[in-house]
């Protein structure tokens, strides 16, 4: 057992840097059979020499593995914070909240909301639609502030009616669109989104980057008439 104990001692305090939590078992480990060997050899008055050393190494071992460990989570920690802190001021500083007609810039590019149908109902006649929901429309301009190529789609939008995220619908010959601008230039496209016929606030968000706290919120509200 003691040479075990030398054995796995070494070996652990070798691999600590690298394994670390891993290790911490087997450096438990060498740390008992070394003890136990030392218990054995007292008892005989044995030499004891390879015991001691494998106490000694596992000893080691364990302390480094367990350090190492700590100053892991420690700098994972302040960098996950730090990372978040991050993501929050840009996420507050980033977010533009505009209406119909306003036109705001985001990442080189005009953005504008021409208007919004909120009755739409010129789309495939095999389309369905939830009796409760209805059609809306919204058509945009985009021009090109940057040096380089802007790619917009249909896919750089989501909708929300009173903060409930809300289907695109696909049921249009033009449903799909996307342009791409080169610097200077200026496109128009088109999204369609199913929502309750009773909703109050309509939020159409627009973000070049998926998952980018980066993004417009065009706001509207429902008229007394597009509810009916």
């Amino acid at each position: 057992m003691g040479i075990a104990s030398f054995v796995v001692g070494l070996l652990v305090l070798m691999l600590s840097p690298f394994l670390n939590i891993l290790l911490v078992l087997p450096a438990i480990l060498g740390l008992f059979l070394g003890i136990i060997d030392c218990v054995i050899k007292s008892k005989k008055k044995a030499a004891k020499g390879f015991a001691v050393a494998g106490v000694v190494l596992s000893a080691i071992a364990l302390v480094v593995c367990i350090v190492i460990t700590g100053v892991k989570y420690f700098l994972y920690d302040t960098i996950a914070f730090s990372f978040d802190n991050n993501n929050e001021t840009t996420s507050l500083e980033t977010i533009e909240v505009a209406g119909i007609g306003d036109t705001v810039s985001l990442d080189n590019v005009n953005i504008t909301l021409l208007s919004i149908d909120y009755n739409f109902t010129d789309y495939y006649s095999y389309a369905y639609v939830d009796d409760d929901c209805v059609i809306i429309k919204a058509d945009f301009e985009f021009k090109n502030l940057g040096e380089y190529t802007e790619y917009i789609s249909y896919s750089d939008f989501n909708c929300y009616a009173d903060k409930f995220e809300c289907d695109s619908f696909y049921s249009v010959e033009d449903a799909f669109f996307h342009s791409s601008l080169e610097s200077g230039e200026t496109g128009t496209g088109t999204v369609y989104f199913e929502v309750p016929k009773d909703a109050e606030k309509i939020q159409i968000e627009f973000s070049l980057i998926m998952y980018d706290d980066n993004k417009v919120i065009f706001e509207s509200t429902f008229g007394d008439g597009a509810k009916n």
